[in-house]
């Protein structure tokens, strides 16, 4: 699509106390809108800080359109605030945290144009411009246990499938989001949500892409829910909510291969007195109904099942690599790593370490 004819674009950012990072990292996204062919319009919601956030706004970016709550409710919350005021089908969500490079919006929205693309996700680097594992996502399933993959740091040259694009820097359709009900509330209040939401537009046959061609520098110096929140619940929030992703997407086949490891896990960490992965286990068995039900109303709609869709998202990146190199240098593997993310967290830490791992 040329660049004359892109639509409007609106971007949502939530923020819960970060004025310091409002500051730091509102004028690269003011520059990125004033960079993007077509219109542009910045929302912040405002989450029921207790910082200067809504004065600075104010004072400093008047052009910003503020959506207040009265209270904190959370990042999905924030989120689905944001995207319900905004004017545009084609959404860019991004954290407080989070620095776009000028030109970043062009390359995802084109993507959006393609029918069957539900989101798209840049390129995220460190501070000092490495790139990270939050870019391009996959799994598998080894030693009984659903672990992700890495890039092993290359990248592909274009634009390959992803299992989701991180909430906190995504661009997607507002239809397609409130169609699948947005961020679903059985990850509340953090961990796991943007996984999921991903899960569940591949199983439509929405895709998710990774677009290696725009670039946001993600600096994970602050994390607002570890300033707000108790190590240990953080810990067995992300564990419980682990499970009940599992338990909800993995297909029959997945799940007899993990549940033997979720035996031998549980009786090692009781062995170790470990009772913040004991509760995480806890809380989400208390949730099995809802999860039974969840997994009825998916195989309902569903076109694709899980298998069908990790297979896709590391063939398409397993093609890209062998395409892009001669034909005598064979495509290096994925490699397995522990998970470094937190999903949707904010203003910062979507790629700290993610303790449901």
């Amino acid at each position: 699509m040329p660049d004359a004819i892109l639509p409007a674009v609106s971007l949502v950012i939530p923020n819960f106390n970060g004025a310091r990072l409002l500051g730091a990292n509102l004028p690269a996204v003011l520059a990125a809108a004033a960079h993007y062919p077509g219109d542009c319009e910045i929302i912040v919601v405002d989450d029921g800080s207790t910082d200067d956030s809504v004065a600075r706004l104010t004072r400093e970016f008047p052009s910003v359109r503020l959506v207040q709550h009265a209270v904190n409710r959370g990042f999905a919350e924030a989120v689905h605030s944001g995207v319900e005021a905004a004017a545009n089908e084609c959404l860019v969500l991004l954290n407080s945290d989070v620095r776009p490079d000028a030109d970043f919006i062009a390359p995802l929205i084109r993507h959006l144009q393609v029918p069957d693309v539900f989101a798209v996700a840049p390129l995220i680097v460190d501070g000092q411009g490495r790139p990270t594992d939050e870019s391009w996502r996959g799994y598998e399933i080894r030693r009984r246990r659903l672990r992700p993959l890495k890039l092993g740091g290359r990248l592909p040259d274009r634009a390959v499938p992803t299992l989701f694009a991180s909430g906190g820097s995504m661009a997607v359709r507002k239809s397609r989001f409130q169609a699948l009900g947005g961020f679903h509330p059985i990850y509340q209040p953090f961990y796991w949500e943007d996984i999921d939401l991903g899960l569940r537009a591949w199983r439509r046959g929405w895709r998710s892409l990774f677009e290696p061609g725009c670039r946001i520098v993600h600096d994970h110096s602050d994390s607002s829910i570890k300033r707000h929140v108790r190590a240990a619940r953080i810990q067995r929030i992300g564990r419980r909510n682990k499970f009940l992703f599992e338990w909800i997407h993995l297909s029959p086949e997945a799940l007899q291969q993990v549940i033997p490891g979720y035996a031998v896990q549980a009786l090692t960490r009781l062995l170790r007195l470990d009772f913040v992965y004991l509760g995480g286990l806890y809380a989400a068995l208390r949730r099995l109904p809802e999860v039974r039900a969840l997994r009825r109303e998916l195989a309902a709609t569903s076109c694709l099942d899980y298998q069908a869709i990790v297979d896709t998202v590391r063939e398409g990146l397993a093609r890209a690599w062998t395409e892009s190199q001669p034909a005598a240098t064979p495509a290096g593997p994925l490699r397995e790593t522990p998970d470094r993310r937190v999903s949707g967290e904010y203003p910062a830490g979507a790629g700290d370490r993610n303790p449901g791992s």
